[in-house]
């Protein structure tokens, strides 16, 4: 049976429609929203008085805010709603809206569903979506009640109940997804190496084969317009560059902080025999600590099966040994993140087919028996909370109980109707059969009960042609203009689970990046700072300048001279105390000084010239000419702190 097949039947075992009564006994007024001359006040024994603040048009809306719209059942007209009166106010009386919102939440229209009365029998509406497509309302996905008051100035209305269904998007709620911290990663690859910090080239330069003849990329090769050879189409805004260089460690850290990214999730393979990457971990982890980022392991068990020639046992053995070693380091550093308790997330990058060059080791990834193993290892209050990405969890229904769930991942459809790509995935097929499946899928598992967790996942494309596909052929799921990051954003904040992992931060070859680039500036950081502040129900706060994590990252990369590091170094701490402005103000200056944004393809080696603070003549000398300079500049680019500059570093060099 193949895979997919097996895959849909399990869907159609596991899945039935996830709807679920959505009681308010108005207890409290945590959904409610005075929304225009009115207020609201609870009145302790489970009712809830609204009344006008003005004799104009007054109302209360339940359950406005993004995160908590009622979905639609559009599979059938269960979706009842009804509404208890309790008391009129001063004469008050009361009519019940819908106020309805398409697919990404924008408002469609208000229907009147009961007209102004006085009466306290219980309000019946029978079905939000009849309503709606009576009305000619045929893309209608979310809802939430208005509650309109009229009468006289301090007259209102008293509510004992709100009674709804929520639709398919509801997810049955679990004790690790109420216990979890509500937390964004970013996915993570971590095999960038530069000769200058490891003594070789390591992932800009992955080759490739097309019909079998090998093809490699080449970094210290510039195109025509400057632009180095590296194996991806897009090129980071601060260049190729060396994981292990904490410069590099330290402006991925800043840039996460300031987008409201909470944590990484590192997708690691060996520990033994990789002392390099245990070391580079090592070091990511200390600076992760000084900005307060969480780290989760995402181990690719196949990478032991690449080996020839060793036997199953031996594999699995060694496994075991990573997934210890990984696991130990992130807790001993201080920054695993826990899902519950002293229970830590624990991911796997899996790959669970048959490997014809391997019959003895079958197939590539953990066994459920395996992996239940493993876990056995622990004692329950310390037993991972263990996952694998949407298309490879249950080849069998062993996996129950043992995985606790999946997480979301971008996939690509066979198609050869873009060439040269042979996998293509539209905007369409993102949302009908990416998303909507592992919606479907996920609340299935955990409403059947054969999980308990479950990760939404957010993209904004994928492009692997540098690559060609690993060899196998290039795939593409297209941008949109930054379309498609918004929406699977919109479905991971409707999702309203407490982890949201981003795929991916920095895959560069496979195009799934986020992370700042030429080609993109600072977009999607930017759609992340907004997007991630809805998820944790944020206030609106000032978009920061991402620019000044790239400047600190160049600016270091041109000059060690202490007056400068000295100055970077305390921008570094207004970015950790979230002081955004005041590092702005010292690193702007410095990245007007020595030009920073004038290099469009940033290279580690040969990019700026390093002047002399203080040097506006650019003689290599702090002198007589640099105050003519500032004289004849001043208050034209020029001032005060171009002056103590001067002062402090005369005739130091």
């Amino acid at each position: 049976m193949s895979k997919k097949l097996l895959i849909i039947l399990l869907l159609f075992i596991f899945s039935s429609c996830c709807c679920a009564d959505v009681i308010d006994n108005l207890d409290n007024t945590a959904f409610l929203t005075p929304y225009l001359n009115s207020s609201v006040a609870a009145n302790g024994n489970g009712t809830v008085s609204m009344t006008k603040t003005s004799s104009n048009d007054s109302y209360v809306n339940w359950r406005d805010y993004v995160s908590y719209n009622i979905r639609i059942d559009n599979s059938n007209s269960n979706d009842k709603v009804e509404i208890t009166p309790f008391a009129s106010i001063n004469s008050g009386r009361y009519s019940l809206h819908i106020a309805y919102l398409n697919s990404a939440k924008q408002p469609l229209g208000e229907l009147q569903w009961a007209s102004e009365r006085s009466d306290t029998n219980v309000q019946v509406l029978k079905s939000v979506l009849t309503l709606a497509l009576e009305n000619n309302l045929t893309n209608a996905l979310y809802y939430y009640i208005r509650i309109r008051l009229h009468g006289d100035i301090k007259s209102g209305f008293i509510f004992d109940k709100i009674h709804t269904k929520q639709g398919t998007g509801y997810w049955k709620p679990t004790a690790l997804t109420q216990a979890a911290p509500r937390t964004v990663f970013a996915h993570e690859v971590i095999w960038y190496k530069t000769p200058e910090h490891s003594g070789l080239w390591g992932g800009w330069n992955q080759g490739y084969k097309i019909n079998e003849v090998n093809y490699y990329h080449y970094p210290w090769v510039l195109n025509a317009d400057g632009r180095p050879d590296i194996a991806s189409v897009y090129y980071p805004s601060v260049g190729y560059y060396d994981m292990k260089d904490p410069c590099l460690v330290e402006y991925h850290c800043q840039l996460m902080k300031m987008a409201g990214i909470g944590g990484i999730t590192f997708d690691v393979a060996k520990y033994s025999g990789d002392m390099d990457a245990v070391n580079m971990m090592s070091n990511y982890l200390n600076i992760m600590a000084q900005y307060d980022l969480k780290a989760v392991v995402c181990y690719e068990d196949k990478s032991h099966w690449y080996t020839n020639g060793i036997e199953r046992t031996i594999a699995v053995n060694r496994a075991y040994g990573d997934m210890n070693n990984w696991l130990a380091l992130f807790i001993n550093s201080g920054r695993q993140y826990y899902v519950s308790g002293t229970r830590p997330l624990f991911l796997f990058f899996s790959y669970p087919e048959d490997l014809d060059d391997n019959p003895d080791k079958q197939e590539s990834a953990l066994r459920a028996s395996e992996l239940a193993l493993w876990l056995n290892t622990f004692s329950p209050e310390n037993r991972p909370v263990i996952m694998r990405q949407m298309a490879q969890w249950y080849n069998d229904i062993e996996y129950a109980n043992v995985l606790n769930g999946v997480y979301d991942w971008p996939l690509l459809y066979e198609n050869y109707s873009y060439p040269p790509y042979v996998a293509y995935c539209s905007m369409s097929k993102n949302i009908n059969d990416t998303l909507f499946n592992a919606r479907d899928y996920g609340q299935s598992i955990l409403k059947n009960g054969y999980g308990d967790f479950h990760i939404s996942g957010v993209w904004p494309g994928f492009d692997d042609l540098a690559v060609w596909g690993w060899s196998g052929g290039p795939r593409l799921m297209p941008r949109y203009d930054g379309q498609l990051y918004d929406s699977t954003w919109d479905w991971a904040i409707d999702n309203n689970l407490p982890v949201v992992q981003i795929a991916t931060w920095n895959d560069w070859p496979e195009a799934t990046v986020i992370e700042p680039s030429v080609e993109f500036g600072n977009l999607y950081i930017e759609k992340t700072f907004t997007k991630a502040a809805q998820f944790n129900n944020l206030p609106p706060s000032p978009m920061p300048n991402f620019n000044i994590p790239i400047w600190i990252y160049k600016i270091r990369d041109i000059t060690n001279h202490p007056y400068v590091t000295s100055e970077l170094d305390d921008a570094c701490e207004f970015i950790k105390q979230g002081q955004y402005d005041h590092a702005e103000e010292i690193v702007s200056y410095w990245a007007d000084f020595f030009n920073i944004d004038s290099v469009t393809y940033w290279r580690p080696d040969t990019s700026l010239p390093a002047y002399l603070p203080g040097d506006y003549s650019h003689d290599n000398k702090v002198n007589f000419r640099d105050l003519v300079y500032i004289g004849q500049s001043w208050q034209n680019g020029c001032g005060i702190r171009d002056l103590a500059i001067i002062a402090h570093n005369w005739l130091d060099e």
